[in-house]
């Protein structure tokens, strides 16, 4: 393990249960995300991103389990295998605490029938306990007062009182990110969190996410099917198709000589207010869960595809410092059109 990773995955697989068979989800991933790094994660709605978030907290549906792989968690000497912990011991031990989900809809993420205090002081009370101290939930009532006002919500002791429905989109979103960093994780697990608000809110969201992780220096798994949104906020950016990464790279660089075919796509979709004319679209859609093609899963959609794409998959190499890519065009010779 390289030893600035605070997290590192290595060949996990994810399936669920359908109808008597385990259908893969997610396939062999190896990634890490670095101390004090924003490492955003892209790709289509059913790419499996958010699995692979779940998956690292160990909060997946019944449906799902674990087909193999390690998730290593690492804080100063100490590395902890997140696959072999009971779930009281990953209760107790790593979820809110050490590594935080924010959520993609608040709305459901928050509990209705509690104040937005209410919720904020359980966060706070149920930590010391498992840290075996005895506090009174009316003395956590300041620093929850306090994280409300850090994240920007105006006339923090009132809205400490009030109940979800009684908030904006983005001040639910505010509070979700409050309850996140309240007791100050090493990691913070974002998904799509800014989806559902207008781009004013989305840009004030971001630009109070780069605050709080400046401040509290907590890395961050951003994901996002939004390369816009992951570009501004990013430090590396890993790609996923049909539950596999299909290339990595510091944020820049993606964006400067993307490699992949798929990476290469999703970019030319992106907004240009200079081009002046119609947006490219890729043909087809990701495979529904179960049907994923055999060899490389973006064959049917790629205009490179030929001869080994339909059977075999490319693995994941480098392509440039730090940049790896899994394209059969690598090995090839094949000159990019």
């Amino acid at each position: 393990m390289v030893a600035d990773n605070l997290l590192s995955i290595k060949n996990l697989s994810v399936a669920y249960h359908v109808k008597g068979e385990d259908l893969t989800a997610i396939a062999e991933i190896t990634l890490a995300i670095r101390k004090g790094e924003v490492l955003g994660l892209v790709g289509e709605s059913g790419s499996g991103k958010s699995t692979l978030g779940r998956a690292i907290l160990r909060l997946l549906p019944a449906s799902a389990r674990l087909k193999g792989g390690s998730i290593s968690y690492r804080k100063e000497e100490l590395t902890q295998e997140l696959t072999q912990l009971s779930e009281k011991e990953i209760n107790k031990k790593i979820r809110g605490r050490e590594i935080a989900m924010v959520m993609q809809n608040p709305q459901n993420a928050l509990n209705p029938v509690f104040t937005v205090g209410r919720q904020l002081v359980d966060v706070l009370y149920f930590k010391e306990k498992k840290d075996n101290r005895q506090v009174s939930r009316r003395k956590l009532k300041g620093k929850a007062v306090e994280i409300l006002e850090k994240v920007g919500i105006s006339d923090p002791e009132y809205r400490f009182s009030e109940y979800p429905h009684e908030l904006s989109g983005g001040m639910k979103q505010r509070v979700m990110l409050a309850m996140a960093f309240i007791s100050s994780p090493s990691l913070l697990i974002a998904d799509e969190p800014t989806t559902a608000l207008d781009p004013t809110v989305e840009a004030q969201i971001l630009k109070l996410l780069a605050e709080l992780v400046e401040e509290y220096q907590t890395s961050i798994l951003y994901i996002s099917h939004d390369l816009r949104v992951v570009a501004g906020l990013s430090d590396r950016i890993a790609v996923m198709y049909a539950g596999r990464l299909v290339e990595l790279a510091e944020a820049d660089e993606l964006f400067s000589r993307p490699n992949h075919p798929y990476t290469q796509a999703l970019i030319a979709c992106l907004p240009d207010p200079e081009r002046g004319e119609r947006l490219p679209t890729i043909p087809g859609k990701v495979p529904d869960l179960g049907y994923y093609p055999s060899g490389c899963s973006f064959h049917p959609r790629c205009r490179h595809c030929f001869e080994p794409c339909p059977r075999e998959v490319p693995p994941l190499e480098e392509v440039g410092p730090g940049h790896l890519s899994a394209c059969f065009l690598n090995s090839k010779g094949v000159e990019e059109e």
